[in-house]
């Protein structure tokens, strides 16, 4: 709406503020200090991240270069020539999965929920991938049911020296290795398996298919599921031990794309997580935006202090507040105009307008529009079709008409005498 709209409405012309850049000015200079104070937080944050991130020094963590690390023999393999990719993202290792890849997985210490072995596992089996599990334990039982662990002797012993003692090339080809005997194996769940390997069994005259070093078949797709009981091996203090190092080269294979996945809690599904078609949801969220959700907070505080502090001191103002009538009159007027509520100040006026007719032509209160309308057309001598389309059902489709119809009204009003 126009200005010439708003001295139609109000009777006057509003006064503006100072102008955009004027306030910008003066909020930059009042925000200074704080805005220094946020840049000062996150550079500490930043340094303090840099300062302690590091590497993850958790066992056979592929960033960890400690004893119990499993940098060593990500790295080896890399410099034979193998295509070794490292991620703790679940979705990534779906993705390997699905696309046939070998995925190799820190399974140890409960590493996986149910729900997610659940999901890797048929996934593998559907896709024809080659999983390869870090002492699974227990878990194994989740990942396929032609296995179990189970206990043989009374617990801990000093580390021995194993030989393969079964007919696999892999095992064979890298000859005897190291292993602490905890009394607890592999066993399978059938008396003859086909297509499988137990190596490097504690008792190999026991006639159940066991070992430390298992090879099963998994799924209808060709798929295979490999499991490594011994997390030593991968360690990069006895990585060079025995024939550590060449057992994992010959289970990981020389072809396909090697994926290592190391489990974390953020992002993969719960046992009762999940969508309502049983999808996760919330691992499906990208790393950057729990980091982003984290770098907010500061941000937001400081935000929160620079816009909610006190501009200047308090004023005092004796009460009761008196506020004239006609600047909440103004106070609408300026709101209708802002919002170009054409229809609704127009509306205001005219029920302003009637209800002044109505008393002026001595008509009860309840006495419908269009009565009163057609009382002062007839009382003033003017075309009662001028006079509704006036008070009643013209629309203003723009600045000029609103002006027009306000002029109008007041015309109507100016020509009825009062009774």
């Amino acid at each position: 709406m126009s200005a010439q709209t708003d001295v139609a409405v109000r009777g006057t012309r509003s006064v503006g503020g100072p102008g955009f850049a004027a306030r910008a000015g003066g909020l930059a200079r009042s925000a200074a200090l704080w805005v220094v104070a946020a840049i000062v937080l996150l550079i500490g944050g930043i340094v303090l991240v840099l300062v302690e991130g590091g590497e993850n020094t958790a066992p056979v963590h592929y960033e960890s270069t400690q004893g119990d690390g499993g940098r060593a023999f990500v790295e080896v393999l890399r410099e034979h020539g193998r295509d070794v990719t490292t991620t703790d993202t679940y979705l990534d290792a779906g993705t390997a999965i699905d696309n046939g890849e070998t995925v190799l997985v820190y399974a140890s210490s409960w590493s996986l929920t149910n729900a997610a072995i659940d999901d890797l596992s048929a996934r593998a089996a559907e896709s024809g991938a080659h999983i390869v599990l870090i002492d699974p334990e227990y878990d194994v039982e989740l990942w396929t049911d032609s296995l179990l662990y189970d206990d043989l002797g009374p617990g801990a012993q000093a580390p021995t020296r194993r030989a393969p003692a079964c007919d696999s090339d892999v095992a064979n080809t890298a000859g005897a290795v190291r292993h602490t005997d905890t009394g607890s194996e592999y066993f399978s769940t059938t008396s003859v398996p086909e297509d499988s390997h137990f190596c490097y069994s504690g008792d190999p005259d026991d006639p159940v298919p066991h070992g430390v070093y298992v090879e099963v078949p998994h799924g209808d797709a060709g798929g295979t599921l490999s499991v490594m009981g011994s997390e030593p091996w991968f360690m990069n203090e006895s990585l060079a031990a025995e024939g550590n190092m060449s057992l994992i080269a010959g289970v990981l294979g020389t072809d396909e794309p090697i994926t290592y996945y190391y489990p974390v809690d953020r992002d993969q599904p719960g046992d009762d997580e999940g969508g309502p078609d049983g999808t996760p949801s919330v691992w499906l969220f990208p790393q950057w935006a729990f980091a982003t959700l984290l770098w907010s907070l500061p941000v937001v505080l400081v935000a929160l202090l620079v816009y909610g502090r006190r501009m200047g001191p308090l004023a005092v103002e004796p009460l009761p507040v008196i506020v004239p009538a006609a600047e909440t009159v103004r106070g609408r007027s300026a709101l209708l105009q802002r919002a170009e509520a054409r229809a609704e100040a127009l509306s205001d006026l005219r029920a302003a307008a009637l209800v002044r007719l109505g008393r002026r032509l001595a008509l009860p209160p309840d006495a419908p529009a269009a009565e009163v309308a057609a009382r002062a057309a007839a009382v003033a001598g003017l075309d009662p079709v001028w006079t509704e389309a006036v008070l009643l059902t013209e629309h203003p489709h723009d600045d000029e008409t609103l002006i027009r119809i306000s002029i109008d009204i007041t015309t109507i009003e100016s020509e009825v005498d009062p009774l």
